[in-house]
């Protein structure tokens, strides 16, 4: 049973990072040359599991704010490097936030009315959210010598850039098959 604010913080850190983590993974897969099929599901994945991961983040920061052992003040969650604790890993836990919530707010609510090579751009912007969402959790979770925990932030890491690495390689192999045949 969860009894103090702490262990809500990390849960609810880790499942934030968890959800903004899976919804990568399925947006990566969704378009993925390798992905032939279920294409609707990957995309209702990716994009609960970006509002689970949005809505988990902000239960994570109130509750930062209702700790007993380490408050944190509105403004301290809000704006980057003004935590009076581990002031860069916070910023880096408030920068990942925006970054995260721009992207969800133009893919969901502004993209019909964004040109859509603009929403690719800002669409990108999960990736280094996403990478200061691990370095925030790393270096500021007071649990992360432990083995379960690094091995939670290594599978996830590796997951991500395994399926970054495939989609990559599909759209080059499929971009030189293109140009191949319009030499044929």
């Amino acid at each position: 049973m969860l009894t103090s604010t702490w262990e809500w913080i990390r849960l609810l850190g880790f499942l934030a990072y968890f959800y903004f983590t899976i919804s990568i993974i399925f947006g990566l897969l969704r378009k993925s040359s390798f992905v032939k099929s279920h294409k609707n599901l990957i995309y209702h994945i990716h994009q609960n599991a970006g509002w689970l991961g949005l809505i988990t983040v902000i239960a994570h920061m109130l509750v930062l704010i209702i700790d007993h052992y380490k408050p944190y003040r509105l403004g301290e969650i809000l704006l980057p490097f003004t935590a009076n604790y581990q002031s860069l890993s916070s910023a880096f836990g408030t920068i990942a936030f925006y970054l995260f919530l721009i992207v969800i707010l133009t893919s969901d609510l502004w993209i019909r009315t964004m040109n859509r090579s603009i929403w690719k751009k800002i669409h990108l912007l999960v990736l280094p959210a996403w990478a200061l969402s691990l370095a925030h959790g790393v270096l500021i979770g007071t649990d992360s010598e432990k083995p379960v925990i690094l091995l939670f932030y290594l599978i996830s890491a590796g997951l991500i850039l395994s399926v970054l690495i495939a989609r990559t390689a599909g759209q080059l192999t499929r971009k030189a098959d293109v140009s191949m045949s319009h030499q044929k």
